[in-house]
């Protein structure tokens, strides 16, 4: 049987997971309403073995990034902001919109550093408003 009488798979379709053009209208009070409400949800109340595993991937993240590597950096940031410690997911997000600026995800960015903006910590909250301010 030759390669070409073999049955051939459908091919997938491919499903773009982000947009390089930002948003055609500013955020709206409603996005930031759920921005704040992500950000609110980081609280001390993470068991004390995830937030020593928050830690270790934050070091492991601050290593990546001041070494270059982006791609690592991130997946471990993004662990860091699942966990939701509030310790290191304020850090964390700043960081993840650094890297999708980087990136030039304008979008994400501007999602991250409202995430941060909208949070408790205020020094990760100051920053990440001056960002977005950046932004425009």
């Amino acid at each position: 049987m030759s390669s070409d009488d073999e049955p051939k798979e459908p091919e997938e379709p491919f499903i773009p997971l982000g947009s390089e053009q930002p948003p055609d209208e500013p955020a709206t009070d409603e996005n930031l309403d759920a921005h704040a409400a992500i950000a609110r949800s980081l609280s001390p109340a993470v068991p004390g073995a995830l937030r020593k595993e928050a830690r270790a991937f934050f070091d492991g993240a601050m290593y990546a990034y001041t070494e270059g590597d982006l791609a690592g950096a991130r997946l471990s940031f993004l662990a860091v902001a699942a966990v939701g410690d509030p310790d290191t997911a304020p850090a964390a997000m700043v960081f993840l919109g650094v890297i999708a600026f980087r990136r030039r995800d304008a979008a994400e960015a501007r999602m991250w550093f409202a995430r941060a903006a909208s949070g408790a910590d205020a020094h990760w909250a100051l920053v990440a408003t001056q960002e977005l301010r950046r932004l425009g």
